[in-house]
């Protein structure tokens, strides 16, 4: 089976997004089928290029914001135009120019799939004020952009939240189809206590310490300032916290941090497109997010075996499940139940190994990439059929 999957900004950037598609094209391929990957180009970036067996396009961008939006949906819709009977399915990451780009890249005709029309798939980032719908809402001429929406195939959803919103945002005669972020279980696995001091060492990090791992961008989703409010309550032990990330909020935090007691149990990081050491490193994972799609790294640090503590969205129950058994859940915006929480796993070995174990087996059940890729194999040969 030959694939497009267009996303907006690709690698070596790095986010959510790119990370899933950048994975599911590499399972893809390791599957057998031809993959394309179309994307904005990028100054530091070849226009053309071979990843993971993948062939990634880059069409020209020009300007900023809007007018950026807009030149790369043109430019990008010219090269899937030229190329589209190539491909069986074309899959789009997001309501917004991707989804432009595969609709009218793939238009023939009025109706939902005229004859000889690639069928076109979007899959939604998120949900809430953070979301994709919300954004779309944001923008200028959201009837237009409704009304093209209509001509999606399928939307790939991760959550029900997402799926209530695309129905309440009018786009509910276009089929909903759930399949969840996928994890590399083989790079992301749990470390033995050999493995895990080693890695400790050569990364600078407290050997004798529980150490707490906060990876992704410092903004205000994520929240990253709550966690520093947890450990102001002295109610977290001796645990280390560990920022692996950068943002808009890196400076504040930093200046937050007081210059003796603080600077001791809390260490920054940069941005790393590897962050598989550093969880393999953790002993647990603060993710105080006020919203999100579904967290690469919540999948990921489960799948290292680590206890998880993460604020209770829907979308956090439906990975971790309402048992308490996989993770462990606090209100968003709550300090003082997130320092209980972390308290509470610092001080109990046995209770943080049963969390992570019971993590692992949850990925593995439910988000391997292996079982991700099929249930989307399954999709695209149902709808090229």
């Amino acid at each position: 089976m030959n694939l497009c999957l267009i996303i907006a900004n690709f690698w070596p950037g790095w986010g959510g997004a790119e990370g899933q598609c950048r994975l599911l094209a590499r399972e893809l391929h390791r599957l057998g089928h031809e993959v394309v990957i179309l994307t904005r180009h990028r100054p530091d970036a070849p226009s053309i290029e071979q990843m993971d067996g993948v062939t990634v396009y880059r069409t020209p961008a020009v300007g900023s914001g809007l007018l950026r939006s807009l030149t790369w949906t043109l430019t990008a819709t010219a090269w899937l135009r030229r190329h589209r009977q190539r491909f069986h399915v074309v899959q789009c990451y997001q309501l917004l120019s991707p989804a432009y780009v595969g609709i009218f890249g793939c238009w023939r005709a009025s109706g939902r799939r005229p004859s000889g029309r690639q069928p076109v798939v979007v899959r939604p980032a998120c949900s809430g004020q953070y979301g994709d719908v919300a954004e779309v809402r944001r923008l200028p001429l959201t009837r237009i952009r409704q009304w093209l929406l209509q001509h999606v195939d399928v939307f790939v959803t991760l959550t029900q939240a997402i799926e209530a919103e695309l129905v309440e945002f009018g786009l509910g005669s276009v089929r909903c189809q759930r399949i969840p972020n996928g994890v590399d279980l083989e790079a992301f696995r749990p470390a033995s206590p050999e493995e895990k001091r080693a890695l400790r060492i050569r990364l600078g990090l407290p050997e004798d310490r529980v150490l707490c791992v906060f990876a992704g961008r410092l903004t205000p989703q994520k929240d990253p300032e709550l966690l520093l409010e947890a450990w102001a309550t002295g109610r977290v032990g001796d645990a280390h916290l560990l920022f692996v990330g950068d943002g808009p909020l890196r400076q504040s935090l930093e200046r937050r941090i007081a210059p003796a007691s603080e600077a001791t149990r809390i260490t920054f990081i940069q941005a790393t497109p590897d962050v598989a050491p550093y969880l393999r490193a953790a002993d647990l994972l603060a993710l105080p997010s006020r919203g999100e799609g579904m967290s690469n790294v919540l999948l990921e640090a489960m799948a290292c075996g680590l206890s998880v503590v993460v604020t209770d969205l829907p979308v956090n129950r439906e990975v971790v499940g309402k048992d308490g058994r996989a993770g462990w859940l606090v209100a968003p915006g709550d300090a003082p139940g997130l320092a209980h929480a972390i308290e509470t796993l610092e001080k109990t070995p046995t209770l943080r190994r049963e969390t992570g174990a019971a993590a692992r087996a949850r990925v593995q059940e439910r988000f391997a990439i292996r079982r991700v890729a099929g249930e989307y194999l399954s999709l695209y040969a149902e709808l090229s059929s």
